[in-house]
């Protein structure tokens, strides 16, 4: 999904759920997460990932980046976009990971592995994990922006799901592998199958999905992604 089609026709004066306005979602202002620093996000991120090499990481350094320069003064941005479309450029060349810097990405995502992931949400929210060949974005050619997912907090997106059209996959859900999400999802939920159905409610209580490789033991929930 291009930058293009995220920021396509829209009835003019839309908003889209999750509080996103149209002129948000076309990238004309910093929607990075309030109240850190460029330099302060990128070390969370570093530290989430583990690795300067690792490609989830070169992928929201790029959108960080995008969103950063935002908040610049007009004379002083063109350098730093530049810099972002090469990072752009890089991440779909050797991550093959597309997320361009107007999707609004919250703190502490994980992006595992790399490979084929097209991620157009309206916008993640804190604590997301995402594994490989995920794609977010339109349900049909055309659509408008504002038919874009919403992924809530802590959900965790399984290897080759599809989450696509105007859903919200409410906190503390797991999209199994594979799935096909084309409606909303409720928080504390895993679905599965194409499309997707319900398979199982969680105790509402949200879990960390925070995982460092150095230890041995997995969050108990992230097996089923």
């Amino acid at each position: 999904m291009t930058e293009e089609a995220l920021s396509g026709p829209t009835p003019a004066g839309a908003d889209a759920p999750g509080g996103a306005t149209l002129n948000d979602m076309r990238g004309e202002r910093d929607r990075n997460p309030p109240g850190m620093s460029l330099l302060a996000l990128l070390r969370e991120d570093l530290a989430t990932h583990e690795s300067l090499f690792a490609h989830g990481f070169l992928a929201l350094a790029a959108n960080r980046l995008g969103n950063w320069r935002m908040g610049l003064p007009g004379v002083v941005r063109p350098p730093f976009t530049l810099l972002y479309r090469f990072l752009h450029l890089v991440t779909l060349w050797c991550a093959r990971i597309e997320m361009p810097y107007i999707v609004q990405v919250g703190r502490r995502v994980r992006l595992w592995h790399h490979g084929g992931s097209v991620l157009g949400a309206r916008c993640i929210g804190d604590d997301v994990q995402i594994r490989h060949n995920v794609t977010l974005g339109l349900a049909n050619h055309g659509d408008p922006v504002t038919a874009c997912p919403i992924i809530e907090e802590r959900v965790i997106l399984g290897a080759g799901a599809c989450v696509l059209g105007a859903v919200r996959v409410g906190h503390d859900s797991i999209v199994a592998a594979n799935a096909v999400v084309t409606k909303d999802v409720p928080p504390y939920s895993l679905v599965g199958g194409v499309p997707a159905k319900l398979l199982k409610t969680f105790e509402p209580a949200p879990l960390s999905t925070t995982v460092k490789l150095s230890d041995r033991s997995a969050p108990r929930r992230d097996a089923a992604a």
